[in-house]
């Protein structure tokens, strides 16, 4: 009964699951913000549910990781480990296994070290697109002012060509 009592204490403490946040995939109903991820079950866990992780023997050798979303898309279809490493020359994720097969000589980075990479390049490309838009909205106006004053001289110019064509 005490151990019930501090699991519904435990379970009451944790944090429900945000947008952007990933689930605990054992939790029914209501479901808590996951604290870790399991290479080897492919599953997220909430504290709760983490608990045979950390008890059972057997359990406890499966690899933890931080909560990930989508775990199976982040896994070698090829060596079922987890996809860590870039290969540069193939432009795609590897695992481990992989750099010592088929990506062998290619040169390889770690993920998150290719990831700072890619995402430095993008803010560059964005601020690029973002001065490109501010400056052909700057054309477009400056062309509707222009636009518009030929209007405005047509119009003045109007009454005297028709009053001249009447003559």
């Amino acid at each position: 009964m005490a151990d019930q009592f501090r699991t519904s204490k435990r379970v009451k403490e944790q944090l429900y699951v945000k947008p952007g946040e990933v689930p605990c995939d054992f939790c029914i109903g209501t479901q808590l913000k996951a604290v870790k991820s399991c290479l080897e079950c492919f599953m997220s866990f909430c504290q709760t549910h983490l608990e045979p992780h950390q008890r059972v023997a057997v359990l406890k050798k499966h690899r933890l990781v931080e909560p990930m979303d989508r775990l199976e898309d982040r896994i070698c279809k090829k060596h079922d480990r987890l996809l860590e490493i870039f290969c540069q020359n193939d432009q795609v994720c590897v695992c481990q296994f992989c750099t010592e097969g088929d990506h062998r000589y290619h040169p390889v980075v770690p993920l998150k070290e290719e990831y700072e990479v890619k995402a430095a390049q993008l803010g560059k490309i964005e601020a690029e697109v973002l001065l490109m838009i501010q400056e052909r909205q700057k054309l477009f106006r400056r062309l509707k002012t222009q636009l518009n004053a030929a209007k405005q001289m047509q119009t003045e110019r109007l009454p005297i060509v028709c009053r001249s064509s009447q003559v």
